[in-house]
């Protein structure tokens, strides 16, 4: 049997023809795929998931205003600290009293304690030596003041009744050179004492009298710092 003319190049166009068709199909495929991937990657952002992930950082507050925020606080703590606490006021003449107590003679000299006495109703300081002096009947002072004596010691915070002592010492006259004669020495009644960094005086009495060297040039008494009593 005879095949027609023409039939085998008709087959040939119709397998050539099929095979395009289908090589147009698998790229439409390939295409609509790519699609796909494309339009499932757009959609990332929009999900929920990915929305909160990026609102995380906006939500962190920044480092400056954690700062700014405690600072005030801080500041207002040490304030009310440092007003809490206040500085004890220093003892004034006004709120105190002096007395001598427990005058001995030993070896040419006269022992004492000067304690002064807080009468106020609140607490306060006194620090270092008190000025001292030997004063008559009139209050007029006689020869020099008291010299300081021993270290100043530390400050001496005194409650309503607190008491403070110093310790004096009194050299007797006839010791000292221009204080040998009793013309030269007369007889002292009382004591004028000024507090610490105080211009106001308080007058404490010296049981029996001292006899003191009327010559402001001779130095007759030293006074220590105070301390608690």
């Amino acid at each position: 049997m005879r095949t027609p003319p023409g039939r085998p190049a008709r087959l040939r166009l119709v397998a050539v023809m099929s095979l395009a068709v289908s090589i147009a199909a698998s790229v439409a495929g390939c295409g609509d795929a790519g699609d796909s991937t494309d339009s499932a990657s757009a959609s990332v952002p929009t999900s929920p998931g990915a929305s909160a992930a990026v609102s995380v950082p906006a939500l962190t507050p920044p480092p400056t205003s954690s700062v700014a925020g405690t600072a005030p606080s801080t500041s207002a703590s040490t304030a009310a600290s440092g007003g809490a606490s206040g500085d004890v006021p220093a003892c004034a003449a006004a709120g105190l009293t002096a007395a001598v107590d427990d005058l001995q003679g030993a070896a040419g000299h006269i022992y004492g304690r000067l304690v002064l006495t807080n009468t106020g109703s609140a607490p306060c300081v006194v620090a270092g030596f008190p000025g001292v002096s030997v004063v008559d009947e009139a209050g007029r002072q006689i020869g020099a003041a008291a010299d300081r004596n021993g270290p100043s010691g530390a400050p001496v915070t005194l409650a309503p009744g607190g008491r403070a002592g110093a310790t004096l010492a009194i050299t007797q006259p006839g010791l000292l050179p221009g204080c040998e004669s009793t013309d030269e020495t007369t007889r002292g009644t009382r004591l004028r004492v000024y507090p610490p960094d105080d211009r106001a005086s308080l007058l404490a009495a010296v049981p029996g009298g001292v006899q003191t060297c009327r010559d402001p040039a001779v130095h007759q008494l030293t006074v220590s710092a105070l301390e608690p009593v």
